[in-house]
C-alpha cells in the first residue's frame, strides 16, 4: 500500500510540516510519517498521555527557549577516528550540552505539576560541566577561537598586534611626509597578502623602493610594501604561521576532549531529540486549541465540536460526528461545497493524529481508537499522463483499497461512485460498501445519490447524514446532521436563481413519485429536525439563565451571611470590650464606696450608686448577641417564616428536604442547612412594604431615655428614608439626642447617612460614638 498517498490526500503532511517548524534539533526538521505514527494502540495511547503532559508544562511554565542544536553524529563519529572537529563543530557540541541543562532546570522547575510521566526522558540526561565551560573559555565564535584558549596562543597575538603597530606606525610617517605624499595615490593603509602595503602612482613608481605587491585593474595604482616595513610584515607572516599550528594544536586537544564522552553525546541527542519532538507536538496542541481524545481498541471516532486543523480559526465550523459505534458505515449526503469533503478529511486527519500521539482540535471528551490503517480517496485525481477518467482514477484507488482494507481499517471515499451512470454508479457504490462491512471496515463515504440514501436507511449499522444548507441565502452551513439524509435542493436553488415557475414544474414531472415521496419526507425530517433543535437551543439557553439566577442567588446570600457573620463577630468584640470595661468600672463604684465607708462620707447616695451601676449594665446589655446554640422549638413545616443565622431577613420555607432548607424572600430562592435558620415570630412583608423598624429604649432604669434605629443591611436609599420618618417622630416626641446604629462595614451606609445628617434642618449636629456607645458602628445625632 502507498500510505504517504493516503496521508498526503488527508493533508497530513501539512500537519507533519508545521510540526517541523516547531522543533529546535536538526534531527526533527526531516521527520518522516514514519518517525510520527505509532505502530500499536498502547504506544499510541502512551505517546497521547505523553503529549498531553507535556501540553500541561507547556501552559504552565512556557516554553523552555533553546537555540537550534545540530546534528553531531556524524562529526562524533568522524572524530573517533582520528579526525579534528572544527570551531563550529566544537561549538555545536557546546550548544548540545547547553541545550541539555536548559531543558533539566527547566524540568526540575516543573515537575511539582507534572506525574512523573516524563522523568525517564530527563533524568538520563548528562552534563559535562568540565567540557562545557572549557569549549566556552576556547571558542570565541564559528570562525575563530578565543584569545583564552591557551597562554601560547594569547601570547603569539599579542606579538601579531605589536609587530602590526609598528608596521603600521612607520607606512603612517611615510604618508604624513610631504616629500612623499605626492607619489600615492590617497592617504591610506592598506594589505596585500597578509602584508601592509602603500597604493603608490604607477609613474612614480621608481620613486618609493619597496616590494610590487599588486595594481589596479588600470593599472594606473601599484600597491607597494615599503622596504622599511618589510622585515616587521615577515615577523607578522611568521607569527600567523605559529598561531595557527597553536589554533590546529588546541583544536585537537578539544576533539580528543569530546571524544572520550563521545557515547554520551550520542545518548543525550537522541533524548534531546525525543523530548524536543514532544515540546513540538505540544506547541502546535497550544496552537490549535487541543485537547487529548479518548482512545479505545473497538475502532470508534466520537467527535464533539472538532474543528479541521488546517482551516483557518475564523472560518472553521465544528462538527459532531461520530462513526462504530452505533454504525460501521456513515453516509453523507448534501450540496457541493457543503463540507462533505471537509467532514472526511476531518475524520482521516483526526484518526492519524491520535495515531501519532499529537492531541486534537476539538472538545474534551472526544474519542479516537486507534486504526491500523487509513485509506483515503478524496478529490478529483484525474490523470492525464495515464489516460484516466475521474471515474477510472476513483476505480484504482479504490480497487488498491479494496485489496488491502479489513479489521482495524478506516475508510473514507468522497463522491462514491460519481463520473459516470448514475444507475450504474449507484449500484457500484453500494457494492462497494457492503464489501467493505463485510471485511469490517469502519467507513464514512460522500455520495449524490438518492440510492444510497436509501440504502443507508434500510441497512442496520449503516446511518445517513448530511450537511446543511441554507436555501433562503444559497449558503452551506456546514452544520453536519447524523441520522438525516441531504437533499439536493437543486430546484430550491434554481428557484432561488430566478429559473421560472413553469419550467420548474415540468422539471418536477419528470420526476418519479416515488422520488418525489421521498424527498418530500426528506423535507419533512428536516423541518421536524430544525423544529426540535431550535426548541432544545431555547431549552439550553433557558436552563442556562436559570443556572446563572441560582448562582447569583447562592453568590448574593453567602455575600450577606458574609457580611452578618463579621458584623456579628464586631459586635460581640465590642460587646466583650464595653462588658470589661463595665466590669472595671463597677469595681471601681464598689471600691469608691468602701472608701468612703471608711471615710464616712455619705456624698454618694445608695441611690446614685445604683444609677451608675444600672447605667453601665444598660450599656453592656445594649449590644446585640449571637445565638449559638439555637434549638428549633419545633419541626418546620412548608409555609413558616424564619431568619437565617446572624440575619434579621425574614424567608419563607418552600420545600424541606432532609437537612436541607428551600428558602425564599423576595425573588430569590436557595438552600439552606436546617442548624443555619431561626424560627421567626415575624410574618413576611407585602409588597411594597417597607422593613420593620426596630427602635429600642435604653434601659428604663436611666432617667433619660436614648432612641434608636437600626439601619444595618439597608442600602443607603432605604436607610435615607426609614431615618427620615424616624427623626420626625423623634422630634414630636420632643427627644433631644438619637443613636443611629449603623455598623462599620465597608463605611458606605456611614457616609450615605452623615451626608444626609448635614443636611437635615432638625438636626444640630452629630458624632460617631465613643466607647461603649458603639464606636465607629453608631453615629449619636443631637435634635434642634
Amino acid at each position: 500500500m502507498n500510505a504517504e498517498k493516503h496521508y498526503k490526500t488527508l493533508e497530513f503532511d501539512k500537519i507533519l510540516l508545521q510540526l517541523q517548524k516547531k522543533t529546535f534539533c536538526e534531527k526533527n526538521e526531516t521527520l518522516s510519517f514514519e518517525d510520527l505514527l505509532c505502530p500499536s494502540a498502547d504506544e499510541a495511547r502512551e505517546a497521547l498521555a505523553r503529549t498531553d503532559e507535556m501540553y500541561t508544562l507547556l501552559l504552565r511554565y512556557g516554553d523552555p527557549g533553546v537555540g537550534r542544536v545540530s546534528d553531531l553524529s556524524r562529526p562524533l563519529t568522524r572524530a573517533d577516528k582520528g579526525g579534528v572537529l572544527s570551531i563550529k563543530e566544537l561549538l555545536g557540541v557546546r550548544k548540545l550540552l547547553g541545550a541539555c541543562r536548559t531543558v533539566q532546570d527547566w524540568y526540575q522547575n516543573s515537575r511539582q505539576v507534572g506525574s512523573g510521566l516524563l522523568d525517564p526522558y530527563f533524568a538520563y540526561l548528562t552534563f559535562h560541566d568540565g567540557i562545557y565551560r572549557r569549549l566556552g573559555d576556547a571558542i570565541l565564535n564559528e570562525e575563530e577561537l578565543a584569545d583564552s584558549a591557551s597562554p601560547e596562543l594569547h601570547s603569539i597575538r599579542r606579538g601579531i598586534l605589536r609587530a602590526q603597530n609598528r608596521a603600521r606606525e612607520k607606512l603612517e610617517d611615510i604618508l604624513r611626509s610631504s616629500s612623499q605624499q605626492k607619489y600615492l595615490q590617497e592617504a591610506l593603509v592598506t594589505m596585500r597578502d597578509g602584508r601592509f602595503v602603500l597604493p603608490v602612482k604607477s609613474e612614480f613608481r621608481t620613486q618609493v623602493p619597496g616590494l610590487v605587491h599588486d595594481a589596479s585593474q588600470s593599472g594606473a595604482t601599484l600597491f607597494v610594501e615599503p622596504m622599511a616595513v618589510v622585515d616587521l610584515n615577515n615577523e607578522v607572516r611568521m607569527l600567523r604561521g605559529k598561531e595557527q599550528e597553536e589554533i590546529e594544536r588546541i583544536l585537537q586537544e578539544l576533539t580528543e576532549l569530546v571524544v572520550s564522552c563521545k557515547a554520551d553525546l550520542l545518548a543525550d541527542y537522541d533524548l534531546l531529540a525525543a523530548i524536543d519532538l514532544l515540546l513540538a507536538k505540544a506547541k502546535l496542541a497550544k496552537a490549535l486549541d487541543c485537547t487529548a481524545p479518548e482512545m479505545g481498541d473497538e475502532q470508534q471516532i466520537d467527535l464533539r465540536g472538532a474543528r479541521h486543523p488546517l482551516i483557518a480559526a475564523g472560518d472553521v465550523v465544528p462538527i459532531d460526528i461520530s462513526l462504530g459505534r452505533d454504525f460501521d458505515t456513515l453516509v453523507i449526503t448534501g450540496p457541493n461545497t457543503g463540507g462533505k469533503t471537509v467532514c472526511l478529511k476531518t475524520l482521516g486527519l483526526f484518526a492519524l493524529m491520535a495515531k501519532s500521539g499529537l492531541l486534537i482540535p476539538a472538545k474534551k471528551g472526544s474519542r479516537v481508537d486507534y486504526f491500523a490503517h487509513v485509506y483515503a480517496d478524496i478529490g478529483d485525481e484525474q490523470s492525464i499522463e495515464q489516460s484516466l477518467s475521474t471515474f477510472s482514477s476513483h476505480m484504482v484507488n479504490i480497487i488498491g483499497l479494496l485489496k488491502e482494507a479489513g479489521r482495524g481499517s478506516l475508510v473514507l471515499l468522497d463522491e462514491l461512485g460519481a463520473g459516470t451512470d448514475p444507475t450504474e454508479g449507484a449500484a457500484l457504490a453500494i457494492a462497494v460498501l457492503e464489501h467493505l462491512r463485510a471485511a469490517r471496515c469502519r467507513t464514512a463515504a460522500s455520495t449524490h445519490y438518492a440510492e444510497l440514501k436509501m440504502y443507508a436507511l434500510k441497512e442496520p449499522r449503516v446511518e445517513n447524514a448530511s450537511c446543511e444548507f441554507d436555501v433562503e441565502s444559497l449558503r452551506p452551513t456546514y452544520r453536519l446532521i447524523v441520522g438525516v439524509p441531504g437533499r439536493s435542493n437543486a430546484f430550491a436553488i434554481a428557484g432561488k436563481l430566478g429559473m421560472s415557475r413553469m419550467v420548474l414544474d415540468a422539471a418536477r414531472g419528470y420526476i418519479q413519485k416515488d422520488d418525489i415521496k421521498f424527498e418530500d419526507v426528506i423535507e419533512s425530517l428536516e423541518q421536524k429536525r430544525s423544529e426540535l433543535t431550535r426548541q432544545l437551543e431555547r431549552a439550553e439557553q433557558y436552563a442556562a439563565k436559570q443556572k446563572r439566577q441560582q448562582e447569583y442567588a447562592e453568590k448574593e446570600l453567602y455575600r450577606q451571611l458574609k457580611a452578618a457573620k463579621q458584623e456579628a463577630e464586631e459586635a460581640h468584640i465590642a460587646a466583650q470590650r464595653v462588658i470589661e470595661q463595665t466590669k472595671r468600672e463597677a469595681e471601681a463604684v464598689i471600691a469608691e464606696i468602701k472608701e468612703r465607708n471608711r471615710k464616712k462620707d455619705a456624698a454618694l447616695t445608695p441611690g446614685a450608686v445604683r444609677n451608675r451601676v444600672d447605667k453601665l449594665y444598660d450599656v453592656a446589655g445594649s449590644q446585640p448577641q449571637v445565638d449559638d446554640h439555637y434549638t428549633l422549638p419545633r419541626p418546620l413545616k412548608v409555609g413558616d417564616v424564619v431568619t437565617l443565622r446572624e440575619m434579621n431577613t425574614p424567608a419563607e420555607v418552600v420545600e424541606i428536604k432532609g437537612e436541607d432548607v428551600t428558602i425564599q424572600t423576595g425573588a430569590i430562592k436557595t438552600r439552606v442547612k436546617m442548624k443555619d435558620v431561626r424560627l421567626s415570630g415575624k410574618k413576611m412583608p407585602k409588597s411594597g412594604e417597607r422593613s420593620a423598624r426596630r427602635v429600642a429604649g435604653s434601659s428604663q432604669k436611666t432617667r433619660r431615655a436614648a432612641l434608636e434605629i437600626d439601619l444595618r443591611g439597608q442600602s443607603v436609599d432605604e436607610a435615607v428614608m426609614e431615618l427620615d420618618g424616624f427623626i420626625d417622630r423623634a422630634v414630636l416626641s420632643g427627644m433631644e439626642q438619637i443613636s443611629i446604629i449603623h455598623g462599620k462595614g465597608t463605611g458606605a451606609l456611614r457616609a450615605g447617612i452623615h451626608s444626609y445628617l448635614k443636611r437635615h434642618k432638625n438636626v444640630a449636629g452629630f458624632r460617631l460614638g465613643t466607647f461603649g456607645e458603639g464606636e465607629a458602628g453608631v453615629t449619636i445625632a443631637t435634635l434642634k
